[in-house]
């Protein structure tokens, strides 16, 4: 018994010792320089500096390469009541207004627009977001399908019910940027046309700011949008400002959720496809 007692200590004080064996092991440095000396009758001071020296580094991280608005499902036996569940990651909606609402606020001279006066703000917490009505308090009519079309209880025709729609998916987009400044740009870079998407919307919130200082544009060919005002891109990402240095939680990266609007009307049977490309510019600081 005292033998099992002896070895099943020894066992454990070995598991104890490799456990504490995994650290990293780091040794004394060794000065490079002229040596730091001081004397005196009662104290004695020397000065060291301490350098962090990093490159200039700007990276993108995007895990969400194919953004699919798939009408597929609101076209089913059931048509045009049929039974889906897109899983809270995308909502289509009739808009208020027969075409897209412009208004000011946007900023290098870009256009703001509200796709058929529809908008989103806050949801229940980050990242979610809601759809709302920009032209008056009433609900939005949901989508439920396609070709659009529907029906009250009394088997009636719902006025509007057959107009073009627009809907909403969102994802996140992680920048890196240790400049003094940063921009992120978008660029639609597919050649339109017939067979390609006709209208597709985006905006950039960094820092969950739900649109503060930003605007939602529409997407042309040959057009490349400006995602951030200049005022947020200042400093090096996660630590934009000294008045609030906690504005985006002391983060390397950060996290942008970037809101992407398609309005659905004379689209093509099939894939119609656009292609974005993201790109993140840093002015260096030394």
């Amino acid at each position: 018994m005292l033998r099992k007692t002896l070895l099943m200590i020894a066992s454990l004080t070995f598991v104890f010792a490799f456990a504490m064996a995994q650290g990293f092991i780091v040794s004394p440095t060794e000065g490079n320089g002229p040596d730091a000396y001081a004397k005196g009758l009662d104290s004695a001071a020397v000065t060291q500096t301490v350098i962090l020296r990093v490159p200039q580094v700007t990276a993108l991280h995007l895990d969400v390469t194919e953004l699919l608005f798939d009408m597929t499902p609101l076209d089913g036996a059931d048509w045009p009541n049929p039974v889906f569940d897109f899983g809270g990651t995308m909502v289509c909606v009739y808009g208020p207004q027969e075409t897209d609402r412009l208004v000011g606020g946007g900023f290098f001279g870009q256009q703001q627009v509200l796709p058929l006066g529809t908008y989103y703000g806050v949801g229940p917490g980050w990242p979610d977001i809601e759809i709302l009505n920009f032209v008056s308090n009433d609900p939005l009519l949901p989508v439920t399908s396609y070709p659009p079309i529907q029906f009250d209880s009394d088997g009636e025709l719902i006025p509007g019910s057959k107009d073009h729609f627009v809907c909403y998916r969102t994802f996140i987009l992680q920048k890196f940027s240790n400049g003094a400044q940063w921009q992120l740009t978008v660029a639609r870079t597919d050649a339109g046309g017939p067979g390609t998407l006709q209208h597709i919307y985006i905006q950039d919130n960094p820092c969950d700011t739900f649109g503060a200082g930003t605007g939602f544009y529409e997407l042309h060919v040959g057009e490349p949008l400006r995602l951030v005002p200049t005022g947020l891109g200042t400093g090096p990402t996660g630590y934009r400002s000294a008045s609030d240095p906690e504005l985006c939680g002391f983060k390397s990266w950060l996290d942008d959720l970037v809101v992407v609007a398609v309005k659905v009307n004379a689209d093509q049977n099939g894939d119609n496809a656009a292609t974005l490309q993201y790109t993140l510019t840093t002015d260096a600081w030394w």
